[in-house]
């Protein structure tokens, strides 16, 4: 029944768009209503009679809604029936809704949405889902509305109602322009369109249309935009939506100053303008003045551009304190109600206090000399054992101490050895002249090198016994680059390691298959190396494994990997270590993928 295919364009301002927010606050209940359903000979005729009411008046009388839905619940409430009992728990949420008290229109909906869930009834279900997606929409929740639409969707879908399916499409487009998701908005405009075409329903063509043009100007396919919007404009009359003229005007005029063609943008901008003010559409008023001061700011008139900026200001600060006006109020009403409710509560607990002290000071006697008794007798054995205990925790951190200075020092002692090995392997690398054998000698020195890393980190850190992947990985990965590229060249590359801390036995063997498979796509992966080349490392957590992939975009691997090199030999030896399997495929669209899943390892 309501939103449904919400005649007043989007969900909610989009660029300089819309959404009609009823403007009844009150209550009343239309006359004549009453006169009529007296003429009816059953109530079920008359609940038929003021559902259809509801159905085609809450968009031309919205006013009138609260009426007939007080009118339906309170004879609803005289038939023993289930169904219309929760077809009334709608109507209020309708009635909350139009009074824009969306909490309590939620409330509602989801209490007859459990039992039409609880019956299987697809006519009512996919209708209350749209209600329901309304309201959390106003409340910028978007995983709930579009969790509600798409649920609503998919039961029109099954059902056959190819008008609701149009409608709720064209609703998800504006939802998911409003979050910049454009490429799921154009794909449900599109079906939208498809099926207003087919029924040549100009008005919801033309909004649609109005909808697209605002989502290709975020995409900057300005052709589209002013097609989508020349198409709006004659698909429907300006009497019928003036506000679409409004918001399709103002497009124009955006469209033609981002591509600076200033004396076409300024007409249309203008008439945007115009427009809103003629129709006192004060939210796309809001966004008329800020497209136009943008057309100044671009020409340089910042005067003009200052003046229309302040306009709008003053509306957007209107528009606020209305907003926190009735906030308060509702707030007030609120703490009243509830400070009522504490204060009678309050009165009950006092009474029943009052009868519950006078047993409690007997038992409080009783109790406090047994009590007495037994805390003196506790407090003279824990005194002796906290004696005891405050020794023996001493001495464990007087042991604990002693152990951690030595195992910092012995990391210490290893980190300098095996930078000793490094400073070697180099200072051996600089004489030697045949270029297999230096290259060799560099490999060696950056697989010492990633052990150094490892011992570093585990004496210049509190955590003598773990080293956390991503600092470590991020250092590695950084050591390697730096020494087998020139800044002439250089690969791009990025990391997405999760933080996990591992023990030395795991990370050790990790970190050198790492560097042996990053070495491994510096010297064959780019024969030419350019803007574009690129290589990427991702290391997490899947399940019970651990998985490292690094992929590249360079020229792929050949179809035989040759098994004897040593770089391959100490992968496998290594990949036995930690229970690991290392697999090659062809990275999208090109390059090399490898993928190590590793099983045995120790986290902390």
């Amino acid at each position: 029944m309501f939103y449904k295919y919400r005649k007043s364009i989007p969900l909610k301002p989009f660029i300089f768009l819309f959404i009609t927010v009823f403007p009844f606050t009150g209550h009343s209940q239309p006359p004549s209503i009453l006169s009529l359903l007296d003429t009816l000979s059953s109530n079920e005729k008359k609940l038929e009679f003021i559902a259809k009411k509801i159905d085609s008046e809450v968009y031309a009388h919205p006013e009138n809604i609260v009426g007939y839905a007080a009118v339906f619940d309170s004879i609803a409430g005289t038939i023993d029936s289930p169904e219309w009992n929760a077809e009334a728990l709608n109507y209020k949420g309708v009635s909350h809704y139009v009074n824009q008290e969306y909490d309590k229109a939620i409330e509602y909906y989801l209490e007859a949405t459990r039992y039409f869930e609880e019956t299987n009834n697809g006519q009512k279900l996919y209708r209350i889902y749209n209600n329901l997606a309304a309201c959390y929409n106003i409340r910028n929740d978007l995983d709930n509305t579009e969790k509600y639409f798409l649920k609503s969707l998919e039961i029109a879908t099954n059902i056959g109602d190819a008008t609701w399916v149009a409608n709720i499409n064209n609703n998800l487009a504006v939802l998911y322009m409003n979050h910049q998701l454009y490429e799921k908005a154009d794909i449900a405009i599109t079906h939208a369109l498809s099926y207003y075409q087919e029924q040549k329903d100009s008005l919801m063509l033309g909004i649609t249309y109005m909808n697209l043009g605002n989502s290709k100007i975020y995409q900057a396919d300005y052709e589209s935009a002013l097609s989508s919007y020349g198409q709006a404009m004659q698909l429907v009359a300006y009497e019928k939506v003036p506000l679409l003229y409004a918001v399709s005007e103002t497009g124009i005029g955006i469209v033609h100053t981002k591509r600076k063609e200033f004396k076409q943008a300024l007409p249309h901008l203008t008439k945007g303008v115009e427009i809103a003010k003629a129709i006192h559409h004060v939210q796309q008023l809001m966004e008329s003045y800020t497209a136009l001061s943008d057309f100044y700011s671009e020409t340089k008139d910042y005067k003009n551009a200052y003046l229309l900026s302040q306009q709008s200001q003053k509306l957007k600060d209107s528009v606020l304190s209305a907003t926190q006006d009735q906030n308060m109020a509702e707030a007030l009403t609120k703490f009243e109600s509830e400070k009522k409710d504490a204060q009678l509560k309050l009165m009950e607990l006092e009474a029943e206090k009052t009868a519950q002290q006078q047993k409690l000071y007997l038992l409080f006697a009783l109790a406090g000399l047994l009590i007495a008794g037994l805390i003196g007798f506790f407090l003279y054995k824990n005194k002796k054992k906290n004696t005891l205990l405050a020794k023996q925790k001493k001495l464990l951190e007087l042991t604990v101490d002693e152990k951690n200075v030595l195992l910092k020092e012995t990391h210490h002692r290893v980190k300098n050895s095996f930078q000793m090995v490094s400073s070697l392997l180099y200072l051996q690398s600089e004489t030697i002249k045949d270029k297999e054998a230096k290259v060799a000698m560099k490999e060696a020195q950056n697989r010492v090198r990633s052990m150094v890393l490892i011992h570093q980190k585990l004496y210049s850190k509190d955590q003598l016994v773990g080293i956390n992947t991503q600092e470590y990985f991020t250092d590695l990965v950084r050591d390697i680059f730096e020494s087998h590229q020139d800044e002439s060249q250089k690969i791009k590359y990025s990391l997405d390691v999760e933080p996990l801390v591992l023990d030395i036995e795991s990370i050790t063997p990790l970190g050198l298959i790492l560097n042996e498979l990053i070495t491994n796509v510096l010297k064959h992966a780019f024969p030419k190396i350019d803007d574009n080349s690129t290589l990427n490392v991702t290391f997490s957590k899947q399940g019970a494994t651990l998985q490292l992939v690094v992929a590249d975009n360079g020229k792929g691997m050949p179809n035989e990997i040759k098994e004897s090199s040593f770089g391959i030999s100490l992968i496998k030896a290594l990949s036995k270590k930690v229970k690991a399997h290392l697999s090659f495929v062809e990275n999208n669209p090109k390059g090399t993928k490898a993928v190590l899943n590793i099983t045995r390892f120790t986290l902390l």
